[in-house]
């Protein structure tokens, strides 16, 4: 598992992969590791997207600077920029439809013809 020391680093996996999944835990959240299991589960679906696990008790400087308040919060990036974050109550369905629209969009550039 890559190993994150910084926010620098952070910013770096984010700003080099398309979609990524910043995903903050801890070792004694029995839900943290029931969902990561999960999106990994959903994430074999989608090859190109990266999945980034960050202990936020170890991280604790890291998981402040990302506006982290409770174990786990799910943070998905795409070209850049946050699309969505969800913690605690993360309703699967909605995630894996949310990563397919935008997986969708970025690495098989679907476009909707317009209709008249």
């Amino acid at each position: 598992m890559l190993k994150i020391n910084s926010n620098e680093d952070i910013k770096k996996l984010i700003s080099d992969n398309e979609i990524i999944i910043i995903y903050f835990s801890n070792k004694v959240c029995g839900a943290c590791d029931v969902i990561r299991n999960k999106v990994e589960s959903i994430l074999e679906a989608y090859p190109k997207v990266k999945l980034i696990d960050i202990d936020g008790e170890e991280q604790i400087e890291l998981a402040a600077l990302n506006n982290v308040f409770s174990f786990p919060l799910l943070i998905l990036y795409v070209d850049g920029k946050e699309v969505i974050r969800v913690g605690r109550n993360v309703n699967l369905l909605e995630l894996e439809n949310t990563i397919k629209r935008y997986y969708d969009l970025v690495f098989y550039n679907i476009k909707k013809e317009k209709s008249f």
